[in-house]
């Protein structure tokens, strides 16, 4: 096959996205081959791969514009959270971005490197560390302004002057912009996300930090590491510094010449030396600035961290560079999440990092597990990272390698911070231990509150359970504990809902000649289904992905919400298709109706297992396989069922009334009523459970959202 010609893989990778997601668009007629190779494989030519590369891009192709396709954003944004409310250049930058955008500018990287180039010699105009008379640009790229020391770091941003100046000249009405100098506010690195185009930033995993999460991690590191920080010189690292927002902000106890830093991306660094530099030198005349500057350049670099200090003498890590750095007492930072690598780097990092021997590699755990080997002993690493590593199954080698070499010190629970990515995070503090594996006297700061966890929980593989009150997490471990129940694992059928590739082409609202209802999970309610109005062909073959068919059509099974906070279970008996916002499982637990462990699924108990273990926005069969159902006899079993069945009897028709927590029947019967069916069958299963008056008022004050969900 000739170079002019792409793989599968190659198309897939230029695009920035999985084989799966290119397998399905062939299979859909989304994309299409121009060809056969040699060797069986499809092919597209470069002109095709182009030009839907710039379809994407420019939102012509919006067919392929779905969730699994976020790389792709258009436009410059502004990160207005990335600074603080009292960043006076905030507005500037808004400015400029929207003149960009307003006159349909092409930032290529000389007009970028050009933007912050002027930003940068105004930053030293503004701090006082020069004076000029005439526009600054012009003067300086003439060289009728000299500003010593600071020429080469502004000349690494600019690189190509002649190009620059030329740009500048023909644009002057962007070249008219002031920047104010504040310590402690990373304009450049304002100004550099709010250009650079976004499916770059996110195809690279790169979210910079906000100024308030970077101050409070850097606060909370210091404080706790007390007069530490200043004893004895301890070395300090940002592996993942972007434009050195981190750096910026640390205190003077820790000395420039203990400061150390890299990201693999070039202008990246080039901005955090001069931000630092900055920093650090801005009206400091006793400073020796030509050391400082070296010291800059020698710690600031452009490096690959993970690739850099591979441990893997076999695929061509450096494995003495590795042996030879004397460690970091500190390190900081935002790894990037999510980067997409190519498959040979993929395949190196999975000879050298436990975290990347499974079928994905995830970015931010590789950093972490990089950093771990890099810190001394007794030293402090304080990342911000995704919520998801506390106890989503992908991040389970991390967690057993923070077990095995740390303890957590602190957890900040910091939600959505980031612009634009809906994405809990937090910040993660690990001390690096001869006795690892214990989180007691963690301060864990959560919804505006913050305690000290005071009960040794060990830090497991499955789950960091981090989120927990002692209260909360004592009584968890207790219902978990209850004696005679059995568990779902191993005693169930399960099945996910129908994908049906493309819901517009094969879902509709109108019952056609061959079609069926089909329940999708805001048709189900807990103990029975509302009407549906979706209709499909029950020909399984149609669909991306289906169970088999006897699952559907079992006699009886149990259907639940997928994506949902709430455990949400229904009964059906009408062998119904379900899409795949709606799964089911079939128990088959010797001597339990499959009623009476609807009820189990739907009380209050078994929520918060569910919330206080998982936090989870998806039903996962583990979270359903892992809950106790108590074993009951015949006749509590019976008064459980007659209940649940006045529940299921009647058809939902209506969604609100006096509460919206509540709905209206058909029937009429009265909604209090509903509720007081639900109570009592709740009041029966937490006695199940041996849960006291006490504890069940507990739950129902601890549950965030409780809904009925009838």
């Amino acid at each position: 096959m000739s170079e002019e010609y792409i793989t599968l893989d190659g198309l897939c990778q230029q695009l920035s996205i999985s084989r799966a997601t290119g397998r399905n668009w062939l299979r859909l007629g989304k994309i299409e081959s121009q060809g056969i190779g040699p060797a069986g494989q499809m092919y597209f030519t470069e002109e095709y791969v182009s030009n839907l590369k710039q379809s994407l891009e420019t939102g012509e192709r919006r067919s392929l514009r779905s969730r699994r396709n976020k790389r792709y954003v258009s436009g410059k944004g502004l990160y207005d959270r990335y600074v603080s409310d009292i960043c006076e250049s905030t507005d500037t930058v808004k400015s400029l971005v929207d003149k960009l955008e307003r006159q349909n500018i092409c930032v290529t990287e000389m007009v970028m490197r050009t933007l912050l180039a002027d930003c940068a010699l105004k930053l030293l105009v503004s701090s006082g560390e020069i004076t000029v008379d005439r526009e600054i640009f012009p003067a300086y790229i003439d060289g009728s302004l000299t500003i010593g020391v600071w020429s080469a770091l502004i000349d690494d941003i600019i690189q190509d002057k002649k190009a620059a100046l030329s740009w500048a000249n023909n644009n002057k009405n962007f070249m008219d912009t002031n920047y104010y100098y504040q310590k402690g506010e990373d304009v450049l690195g304002l100004l550099y996300m709010s250009i650079r185009d976004a499916g770059s930033r996110k195809a690279a995993g790169s979210y910079y930090t906000p100024t308030k999460v970077v101050r409070t991690l850097i606060s909370d590191v210091t404080g706790d590491m007390g007069s530490r920080i200043s004893e004895g010189g301890k070395r300090l690292f940002d592996p993942c510094c972007g434009t050195g927002n981190f750096l910026i902000q640390l205190p003077d106890d820790i000395e420039l010449n203990n400061i150390y830093a890299c990201d693999i991306d070039e202008l990246s660094v080039q901005l955090a030396r001069f931000n630092l530099a900055l920093g650090r030198l801005s009206g400091r005349g006793h400073v020796n600035v030509d050391e400082a500057i070296r010291t800059i350049y020698e710690h600031i670099e452009r490096r690959d961290f993970i690739s850099e200090y591979r441990n893997d003498s076999e695929c061509g890590g450096d494995d003495k560079k590795l042996l030879a750095d004397p460690g970091y007492d500190i390190i900081i930072g935002n790894p990037p999440w999510g980067y997409t690598f190519d498959r040979e780097t993929r395949t190196l990092l999975r000879k050298a990092y436990r975290t990347a021997a499974g079928r994905g590699v995830e970015s931010s755990d590789v950093f972490v597990e990089c950093a771990l080997k890099l810190l001394t002993d007794e030293g402090v690493l304080a990342f911000v990272l995704p919520e998801a590593l506390l106890d989503v199954h992908n991040h389970k080698t991390i967690r057993e390698i923070i077990a095995e070499s740390a303890n957590v010190s602190r957890v900040s629970f910091l939600g959505d911070a980031f612009y634009g990515v809906q994405c809990p995070s937090l910040v993660l503090q690990l001390e690096k231990s001869f006795d690892p594996g214990h989180s007691k006297g963690a301060v864990i700061e959560r919804d505006g509150r913050e305690f000290v966890v005071g009960t040794d929980r060990p830090l497991g593989s499955e789950n960091f359970m981090l989120r927990l009150t002692d209260d909360e997490y004592r009584l968890l471990c207790r219902i978990e504990n209850t004696d005679n129940c059995e568990f779902l694992r191993g005693q169930a059928d399960f099945a996910l809902g129908i994908v049906t590739g493309d819901n517009a082409k094969y879902v509709s609202t109108e019952c056609g000649e061959g079609m069926e209802a089909v329940i999708t999970g805001a048709d189900v309610y807990r103990y029975r289904c509302g009407k549906t109005e979706k209709y499909m062909y029950p020909e399984l073959t149609l669909y991306q992905q289906a169970a088999p068919l006897e699952l559907y059509r079992a006699p009886e099974k149990l259907i639940y919400r997928f994506i949902n906070r709430q455990l949400v279970f229904a009964y059906d008996d009408r062998q119904r298709l379900t899409l795949n916002s709606c799964n089911v499982v079939i128990p088959h637990i010797p001597g339990l109706d499959m009623r009476y462990i609807m009820a189990i699924l739907n009380s209050r108990v078994a929520q918060y297992i569910y919330e206080k273990r998982y936090n989870a926005v998806k039903v996962l069969r583990s979270h359903i396989e892992n809950i106790p159902v108590p074993v009951a006899d015949e006749e509590t079993q019976r008064r459980i069922i007659s209940k649940a069945e006045e529940l299921m009897a009647e058809e939902l028709i209506t969604e609100s009334s006096v509460n919206s927590e509540m709905q209206t029947y058909k029937t009429g019967k009265d909604h209090l009523q509903r509720y007081r069916l639900y109570e009592e069958i709740d009041d029966i299963v937490r006695k199940l459970y041996s849960v006291t008056d006490e504890e069940y008022e507990f739950i129902k004050q601890s549950l965030s959202g409780d809904k009925y969900m009838l």
